[in-house]
């Protein structure tokens, strides 16, 4: 029965009757990929857009938000009120780091008004430069070579020093700040109205 079966189905024989492959029950990538492509093109164009967008958008907020200049420091006015807070701090600083601080806070100022280096020089050095300045020269030569003279004795001497230098030093620089304010500015005044008259002429 067996032998008849097998002759009446010779096939079944045949190594040339291929078998019959199971279908896949996963898809590979590239088959979603090429089944799904067009909306995989949608979705990434649709988010570059949004990324080309947000920049541009972005862009142009920044370069509307124009910043505003900050406003001029003003040395007569940042000097005098250093001074101010040096004199009312509490506890007050010991005599050499007050003298060291109210020393930096007249060079900042003379600095910044007057266009030259008197943070980056020695105490004579800056008195060599004070001496050959045409604003200073025989003017404020002496107060400033005695706010020096007697700021570097503090500062690098041993001995102990009372109160009332400290503050015959704070009232010193504090008068050279205002008067030389004060004359600088009288002479810009005097300076601009002399350019305007040799203009109208």
């Amino acid at each position: 029965m067996l032998t008849q079966t097998v002759l009446q189905k010779s096939y079944l024989l045949d190594p040339s009757v291929k078998s019959d492959n199971p279908l896949p029950v996963f898809k590979s990538v590239g088959e979603i990929v090429s089944e799904n492509l067009t909306l995989i093109i949608i979705v990434l164009s649709c988010f570059l857009l949004s990324v080309i967008a947000w920049y541009f958008l972005k862009r142009k907020k920044d370069q509307s938000q124009v910043e505003e200049p900050s406003p001029p420091i003003d040395p007569y006015e940042d000097a005098i009120e250093a001074i101010n807070e040096l004199q009312s701090q509490r506890p007050r600083l010991l005599p050499k780091p007050f003298v060291f601080k109210l020393s930096e806070i007249l060079r900042v100022y003379i600095e910044r008004l007057f266009r030259f280096p008197a943070m980056e020089l020695t105490g004579e050095e800056f008195m060599r430069e004070i001496a050959s300045h045409s604003f200073f020269k025989n003017r404020y030569e002496d107060s400033l070579r005695e706010f020096v003279k007697i700021g570097d004795l503090i500062k690098y001497s041993e001995e102990r020093t009372d109160g009332k230098e400290t503050d015959h030093l704070l009232e010193s620089a504090l008068h050279l700040v205002k008067d030389t304010y004060a004359k600088f500015e009288e002479e810009k005044r005097l300076n601009s109205g002399t350019v305007q008259a040799e203009k109208s002429q």
